[in-house]
């Protein structure tokens, strides 16, 4: 199974079809609960949980063992969490992204999902770690969840690294200091200061392996797998006459590095860039479609020509 397959069956499994979260929590369980559950181990790290089954959950409570200083999630973010769930019934782990084979999981708040984290989650920050203990109403319901080993009527513990977030912070363009690609890359031309294309030199052969040209310096921090990144972004065929795609005049789009979103230039391409950057990817077809054509613009087996303008790391 793919690395983005895991990650489909695993938010598949976390996905469900449950009714919100009640907004009423007493203030005695909630400091009750905490004290039932025991969670250690360092953020990014898979946490040891401890507490006494069965665990009696009547409102669902949540809490931040370790507080982040990166961007917060809001309302309609998408978030890459590092989790565990456990049966508050048995105590035993459900499912975990730390489990052999498993990646961390991507998901946005805007879709159906596990109400209790999905509330817990707005207005927490990249790098905090949250405990939610939620009632059956909350979690499963009384459907549980047979594919991961929960009942239905079972409370559900669950562990929440935020790993990462979409960037509140996004600059208008790059602002790092030009830098002169190598001899022999395709030039970028563009149109009022805008990218529009690329020329690349007479007998310029297609490269084997993925090459990374920087065009500007970054100023910023520096991209990492997992983060949540928004760019700007042209790409070409190799000695095409027009892109057959661009941001430039629309939105900047906002995607995760490492999790398989993205083809695979972009997600090695990108880690090791800093916010403010600009960067030329120039991609052969093994890490970019491959034996697939994208329409009648990407012919199989192309080699791409990407600029990438680092607008935002989250």
């Amino acid at each position: 199974m793919t690395r983005a397959r895991r990650a489909a069956a695993l938010l598949c499994a976390l996905t469900l079809t449950v009714s919100a979260c009640g907004s009423s929590e007493e203030k005695e369980e909630a400091t009750d609960l905490r004290s039932q559950v025991d969670v250690t181990g360092d953020f990014g790290d898979a946490p040891e949980v401890d507490f006494t089954a069965p665990l009696d959950v009547t409102s669902s409570t949540s809490w931040t063992t370790e507080k982040g200083e990166g961007d917060k999630v809001g309302q309609a973010s998408t978030a890459v969490l590092a989790l565990t769930l456990l049966d508050g019934r048995t105590g035993k782990k459900a499912i975990s992204t730390f489990d052999e084979g498993q990646t961390p999981l991507q998901v946005s708040l805007t879709e159906q999902f596990l109400p209790s984290l999905a509330e817990a989650l707005v207005g927490a920050r990249a790098g905090s770690r949250l405990v939610v203990a939620s009632t059956p109403e909350d979690a499963y319901g009384s459907g549980g969840s047979p594919q991961i080993g929960i009942k239905g009527g079972d409370p559900v513990v669950m562990v929440a690294d935020v790993l990462a977030t979409d960037p509140t912070d996004v600059l208008d363009g790059p602002t790092g200091d030009e830098v002169e690609p190598p001899a022999g890359s395709p030039t970028l031309l563009e149109r009022d200061g805008v990218p529009s294309g690329f020329e690349v030199p007479a007998g310029a052969r297609k490269p084997a392996e993925l090459q990374v040209v920087p065009l500007r310096e970054g100023t910023g921090d520096e991209v990492e797998d997992p983060d949540r990144v928004t760019v700007n972004y042209l790409g070409a065929v190799w000695k095409g006459t027009k892109p057959f795609d661009q941001s430039y005049d629309k939105e900047p789009t906002t995607f995760s590095i490492g999790l398989g979103a993205v083809i695979k230039c972009w997600d090695q391409g990108l880690v090791g860039q800093k916010e403010g950057a600009r960067v030329m990817l120039v991609c052969p077809p093994d890490t970019a479609y491959g034996n697939t054509a994208q329409g009648d613009d990407i012919p199989a087996r192309s080699t791409l020509v990407f600029v990438i303008d680092v607008l935002g790391v989250g």
